[in-house]
């Protein structure tokens, strides 16, 4: 496999231009260039908080995912209730069974 061939590595390219302009930006130069770490210290401490700083992101990642697992059962469990109210209007002779039918066929649940 060509490395080219990889479908994530153009965004994470592009991401690492992008803060490479930044920081040329924030910083006067590149990390190596700018002066502005000027220990190992200070390079591992930048690199914790920036990793704290990822860890919240995760988090709250975390926590938008599940409150969507939640939307997404509800959602599904709505559904199967108003599928399971079509076919009783729609097998069950009653007003609007043909409207019912139609709306379960346009489902592909007939």
């Amino acid at each position: 496999m060509n490395a080219k061939d990889l479908s994530y590595r153009q965004p994470i390219i592009d991401r690492l231009d992008k803060q490479t302009e930044k920081g040329i930006k924030k910083y006067g130069g590149t990390i190596d260039r700018s002066g502005h770490l000027k220990t190992a210290d200070e390079s591992l401490e930048y690199l914790a908080e920036e990793l704290t700083d990822g860890l919240v992101y995760i988090e709250h990642a975390k926590q938008m995912m599940r409150q969507m697992e939640q939307d997404i059962k509800c959602i599904k469990n709505r559904l199967a209730a108003a599928v399971n109210a079509l076919r009783a209007i729609a097998y069950h002779d009653s007003p609007g069974a043909a409207t019912a039918k139609k709306a379960l066929k346009d489902m592909g649940l007939e």
